[in-house]
């Protein structure tokens, strides 16, 4: 639009009083169309939002979802459930928060039976409020004939709350038919007591895990059904009431033992030993016991299956007691070793027990190893003996439970990993709890292992380190940032963590969960 006062814009002039009087005359007309036009405008606008809503209306009516036939969205929902865990009753996780989008879809998920086929229940946050006790049942009764993956977490308290709580264990056991997973820590008397109301042996239950008192369930008629395959027991008490439970033992394929209780009528090497003989069908076994005496001459067992084997105990196990089992149990398929609190430099005749059992362990591939049962000799001698093994765990803090001796650190591992020539396939390298560590040693293992060839070069590095070791010292060595991008570019996962105690939280729906990985 053209002005006559064009040139004087974006100038300092200042018009004089008959231009100002011209200037105003002109602006009426100018606004006036201005008007017309910002109604205009709106006019349009409120015709476009209405095209919009008409044109949005219909897109949703042939919107592929809508369209989606029945089994796709039952694909879709269940791949919104959590892989690692059980769900859990919170309506900001499915499938809780699938019935919370619309309508149509809540229909949708109250009609797919998997979708509800497994449930965490925290005792305490379900007992808060008894329209949860409710949401149980509503929840297990969805699951129609679906079989049940099921945890429970309850927690000591100075009373138990025996009506409420064997009001849940008989809503649990209600549904045992469907039971395929169970896995119960912290049995409460009450929600034992619940339980007793199995009317039958859940026959669809393939595995049962137990953190807490064993004799609660001992009466209890669960662990003899046909598809039972996996079993863990855990007791702070006496495990040998495990020795009299009615079990499927010839089946099982897993079998976990830990036993807190270290006195000298506690559950023993001798009755490990005895259950293994029971159990000829083991793939893996963990054991974790605090009593150490020595069986019988005579016990023995034959394991012809077993794959992985995790010999523990909670504070430390003197290296006798991983000699008993290596000398008394025969299994020739064993390919993961785990012996992470096995304490002792030496064995009775001077040589580490595993360097006499390298000839009967041809495929032994995994090992975890404590770094304090071993000197620097012996640990050259170990890795030596073993050059198929590809996976190795070392945890290199001393107990202070345990025996006091000399012992190789994370230093001298990796002058000795430096040399390619022991254990030439490994492919993973994990240092828990670090004493000692220095970056020249870490350079020189890693520029080492990554010129390997492809078939022996090292592809992951997790070292972690507890803050009570480090808050002063720290055992992580720094590598700076283009040292690690360097690492990364030739195909080196490296990872350097300063762990620390979880934090404490209020009971909640999650309450005795893992977290999720990321």
């Amino acid at each position: 639009m053209h002005s006559p006062f064009a040139d004087r814009f974006d100038t300092n002039y200042v018009p004089t009083d008959e231009e100002i009087s011209q200037i105003q005359v002109d602006l009426v007309s100018h606004r006036d169309q201005l008007a017309k036009l910002d109604a205009r405008i709106r006019e349009l606008s409120e015709q476009r939002d209405k095209v919009k809503a008409y044109i949005n209306a219909h897109k949703a009516l042939i919107s592929h979802p809508r369209r989606l036939p029945g089994d796709i969205l039952e694909a879709i929902f269940l791949a919104c459930l959590p892989t690692s865990r059980n769900a859990v009753m919170s309506a900001q996780e499915a499938p809780l928060l699938l019935c919370r989008i619309c309508s149509a879809w809540r229909t949708a998920a109250l009609s797919m039976p998997r979708l509800w086929a497994s449930l965490h229940v925290s005792v305490d946050f379900v007992l808060a409020e008894s329209s949860r006790l409710a949401a149980v049942d509503q929840w297990l009764r969805r699951a129609a004939a679906c079989p049940i993956s099921l945890s429970v977490w309850d927690t000591w308290r100075l009373t138990d709350l025996n009506v409420t709580t064997s009001a849940l264990g008989t809503c649990l056991a209600a549904y045992s038919a469907g039971w395929r997973h169970i896995e119960l820590t912290n049995l409460s008397f009450g929600i034992a007591q619940g339980l007793t109301e199995l009317s039958e042996v859940p026959r669809r239950l393939e595995s049962f895990k137990l953190v807490g008192n064993i004799s609660l369930v001992s009466t209890v008629n669960l662990l003899d059904g046909p598809s039972l395959r996996s079993v863990s027991l855990q007791s702070e008490g006496n495990l040998r009431v495990v020795l009299k439970l009615s079990v499927a033992w010839q089946q099982l394929t897993h079998l976990t033992l830990k036993c807190f209780d270290s006195r000298e009528d506690a559950f023993s090497v001798g009755d490990t030993i005895i259950m293994l003989g029971r159990c000829s069908q083991l793939v893996s076994f963990c054991v974790y016991l605090g009593n150490t005496q020595p069986p019988p001459e005579s016990l023995s067992a034959a394991l012809p299956f077993l794959n992985t084997l995790r010999v523990d105990g909670f504070s430390y196990l003197p290296v006798e007691f991983l000699t008993h089992i290596l000398d008394r149990v025969s299994m020739p398929q064993l390919r993961h070793l785990h012996t992470p609190s096995v304490f002792g430099s030496q064995h009775e005749d001077g040589v580490f027990p595993l360097l006499s059992m390298a000839g009967k362990l041809p495929f032994l591939e995994d090992l975890t190893l404590n770094l304090a049962s071993l000197t620097p000799q012996s640990l050259l001698e170990t890795l030596q003996a073993f050059p198929t093994i590809t996976h190795l765990s070392v945890a290199a803090r001393v107990s202070s439970w345990g025996p006091q001796h000399p012992s190789c650190g994370t230093i001298r591992l990796l002058e000795v990993l430096t040399d390619t020539s022991i254990c030439p396939q490994m492919h993973v390298l994990e240092i828990i709890n670090s004493i000692d560590l220095s970056k020249t040693t870490l350079d020189a293992f890693l520029q080492a292992r990554v010129k390997m060839q492809c078939a022996g070069r090292l592809r992951r590095l997790s070292i972690t380190s507890q803050p009570a070791d480090s808050w002063n010292h720290p055992n992580i060595p720094d590598l700076s940032l283009t040292d690690i991008q360097s690492y990364l570019a030739q195909g080196l996962d490296i990872s350097l963590v300063l762990s620390g105690n979880p934090a404490l939280s209020l009971p909640g729906p999650r309450t005795g969960l893992a977290p999720d990985n990321p």
